[in-house]
């Protein structure tokens, strides 16, 4: 039987949860209602009208249906190539379903667009021969993608996998390893997926072997997705197939082995780099696709905005000096090494590679690789190299003292020097040099440029949408509501081009260190790091966070994907309380608007205090930055107003009832308000840098100041200025000139109110 998920008895509209989900508004949806049209003889529903009219997209329509009924919700839809074989490829087109999985029940689960549709259901359950169906909504044009993918390649792998498992038992497939590999349906599974990955573009094939099944996943623009399930029994053949393409002894299951092969798609070539490991359930496998094309990137391909590139490509050009990128593995090293070698590739320069393996094949570049068998090593390579008159060298890896101290030594000898190294930003490569053993004089006279990289995924162009960032995650990354308003930021909803994943392609996030000035003499007088890095933010350096987070703000990529591929950087950096830029713990100013960022003092025993303390902890005694009351235990008030002569009336008023304290702007305002911890703020509307309403959501969007009281004082008595500033976050409004009863009683009631 089918099993729909019958919902609770009363059902609620889908409109009307598209509605209450502000995705929609009500004339919208009555808009909706009366254009519902017939479509192939059927009455159009509701949510089609709504797709149709641009109110909402499939995916939000797809989401409230589930919600409507009860439903799983379906954001990818994985391709299982054993339940796909359950029913035809017509069936699963005409009813617009996909079998996702088989259970041992019997059950079928299918992903489909209207599981409203029973009759498409009872007719999948009998073709199948499942006991009953079990269906999880999935968006329309998702679905549809996936069915023809599923009953593309997947088609024909299921139909490959009944044939080599056809008078073939388990035994057969794990012994004969020699004898199945030459078998037809074996190489057309094999080549199969490999064309399906080039096809969608996935840069890694994964091929893990498990208990009941072998996984196959793609690595597409960073992130690994499972695309099949691989009978065990198919698990053998498979892997042989694989590993005598690559040139690898197939009778050997236990040791790693690593080969190379190339394959044809679509009359392009691509270069497979093949690696195996042994495991619990058998060999797992991962192949990298090499692209032919991709080494001819340029130097504006990679992901460098214009400033970067002015900054950079005169370093590139310099007939010496040693250029390093750091980053992890697959975070586009190679490619941006590659890139600066086609800008220098010409008849007048003699470019020498040594790398392990080389990926790509470069016209006009002499490539070499390394062999440590032979004991041809990177350090032996370069000596050798350094005999065959460079102009360039570039450098696959320094991973010893011995290729650190002759690279260098390489790059004061005339020649120019490009090579990576394994740090996680760029001023920390410089202390891994030293680490290796490499003397900072040799470190500070050699090298020229060090750039941090990393590779975020580019916002799909296709389906490009406004977005405005969640207040949790503009949090997490120290972004204010000014950022927001400065920004541009897009996110994609998910469209064929991209798989709805919303992102198509990458784009390189770079922080770029020049060493000359400050930070040569810091280099060779062996500062640390974080000297370094302070030294490297005077002369300009942008960290990778900072760069990742303009290119969000330019759309070209999402804040989502800036917490996740520069998650290790400004772990232990703060915000400025005026401005919300990244200072670090050190800093004494702020370098982006001068706020005072030094330690207060202790007014009893003059100890220092750090940032955040709120009682000193050699006497006790409560630090300016503590709210609550002050020592003498009247309520801190902070008085704000450009005209000197008011703010000193109001402290003379309310002497004896509030410690007053005062600032004259916008911008001081906020350094106060973060340096005093005070009770109560008394705003005046018209400053003349920020005015009142901007200081009052700066101080909202704060977590320590959100619950701040806050009173606006103005000299219009205009019910407009008082709604304004309500709407800013202000919890009361006062007009000039004062009173002092009635400014007193909503001082007094604002700071009751909230303490309540």
């Amino acid at each position: 039987m089918t099993d729909p998920r019958s919902a609770p008895q009363v059902r609620r509209r889908i409109g009307e949860l598209l509605a209450e989900a502000g995705l929609i508004t009500p004339e919208q949806l009555q808009d909706a209602l009366s254009s519902v049209r017939a479509v192939d003889g059927r009455r159009e529903r509701l949510g089609q009208a709504i797709v149709r009219l641009g109110y909402a997209t499939e995916v939000q329509v797809a989401q409230a249906l589930a919600d409507q009924l009860r439903l799983p919700f379906q954001a990818t839809v994985p391709i299982d190539a054993v339940a796909v074989a359950r029913i035809p490829a017509a069936l699963a087109e005409r009813a617009g379903v996909l079998p996702l999985a088989w259970e041992p029940d019997a059950t079928l689960v299918v992903a489909c667009s209207d599981p409203t549709n029973v009759v498409a259901l009872d007719d999948v359950r009998l073709a199948s021969g499942a006991r009953r169906v079990r269906p999880v909504v999935a968006a329309a044009s998702l679905l549809e993608i996936a069915i023809r993918k599923a009953y593309g390649f997947d088609t024909r792998a299921g139909e490959i996998i009944d044939a080599m498992e056809a008078g073939r038992t388990d035994e057969a497939a794990d012994t004969d390893l020699l004898t199945v590999t030459d078998d037809a349906p074996v190489i057309r599974l094999a080549e199969g997926i490999i064309a399906d990955a080039v096809d969608t573009r996935a840069s890694d094939i994964h091929v893990e072997p498990g208990r009941s099944g072998t996984v196959v996943r793609y690595r597409t623009d960073g992130v690994l997705h499972k695309v099949m399930t691989v009978p065990r029994s198919a698990t053998g053949p498979l892997i042989s197939r694989l590993k005598l393409m690559a040139g690898m002894d197939i009778a050997e299951r236990r040791r790693p082995q690593d080969g190379r092969a190339r394959f044809a798609s679509k009359g392009s070539e691509v270069d497979l780099r093949v690696s195996t490991l042994a495991s619990l359930h058998g060999e797992t496998i991962v192949i990298r696709l090499l692209r032919k094309g991709a080494e001819r990137l340029s130097v504006g391909d990679v992901g460098f905005t214009q400033e970067q590139v002015a900054h950079v490509l005169p370093i590139v050009e310099r007939p010496q000096g040693l250029i390093l990128i750091t980053g992890p593995t697959g975070s586009g090293k190679t490619s941006t090494l590659y890139a600066f070698l086609g800008h220098l590739a010409g008849e007048e320069r003699n470019i020498i590679t040594i790398e392990d393996p080389i990926e790509y094949e470069l016209s006009g570049v002499n490539q070499t690789q390394v062999n440590e068998r032979i004991g041809f090593t990177f350090a032996k390579a370069l000596r050798t190299v350094l005999r065959q008159d460079p102009d360039v060298v570039m450098l696959g890896e320094i991973r010893d003292p011995e290729t650190a101290e002759l690279a260098l030594q390489a790059s004061m000898t005339g020649h120019l020097v490009l090579s990576t190294l394994h740090t996680n930003d760029a001023p920390s490569a410089i202390v891994r040099l030293r680490d290796l053993g490499v003397p900072p004089y040799l470190i500070a006279s050699s090298l020229s440029l060090v750039m941090g990289q990393r590779l975020a995924r580019s916002v799909c162009e296709r389906c490009a949408t406004a977005t405005v960032p969640g207040e949790r995650l503009m949090a997490q990354l120290h972004l204010s509501p000014r950022d927001l308003e400065a920004g541009s930021y897009r996110m994609g909803a998910g469209c064929p081009p991209c798989n709805h994943t919303g992102y198509r392609g990458r784009t390189g996030i770079f922080e770029v260190l020049t060493v000359d000035g400050g930070v040569r003499e810091h280099v060779a007088a062996q500062a640390p790091e974080s000297a370094l890095r302070t030294a490297a933010r005077l002369s300009g350096l942008r960290s990778l966070r900072e760069d990742a987070l303009a290119k969000a703000a330019a759309g070209v990529t999402t804040l989502d994907e800036v917490q996740r591929v520069t998650t290790t950087d400004l772990t232990d950096a703060g915000a400025c309380p005026v401005c919300a830029q990244h200072v670090e713990d050190d800093y004494a100013l702020c370098p982006w608007c001068g706020a005072d960022l030094r330690p207060d003092a202790c007014a009893n025993c003059s100890r220092h205090l750090e940032r955040g303390w709120r009682l000193c902890p050699s006497c006790g005694t409560p630090t300016r930055g503590e709210a609550g009351p002050q020592p003498d235990g009247l309520p801190h008030l902070l008085v704000i107003d450009d005209d000197p002569s008011v703010c000193a009336a109001i402290t003379a008023m309310l002497t004896g009832d509030y410690e007053v304290t005062t600032a004259d702007s916008g911008k001081a305002a906020l350094e106060a308000v973060h340096r005093e911890r005070p009770d109560a703020v008394l705003l005046d509307v018209g400053l003349p840098d920020l005015d009142g309403y901007a200081v009052t959501r700066e101080l909202r969007a704060r977590p320590v100041t959100v619950g701040l009281p806050i009173v606006l004082m103005t000299g219009l008595d205009d019910p407009s200025t008082e709604l304004e500033g309500l709407r800013a976050g202000a919890d009361d409004h006062v007009t000039k000139p004062l009173d002092l009863e009635v400014l007193l009683a909503r001082l007094d009631a604002v700071r009751r109110r909230l303490a309540a």
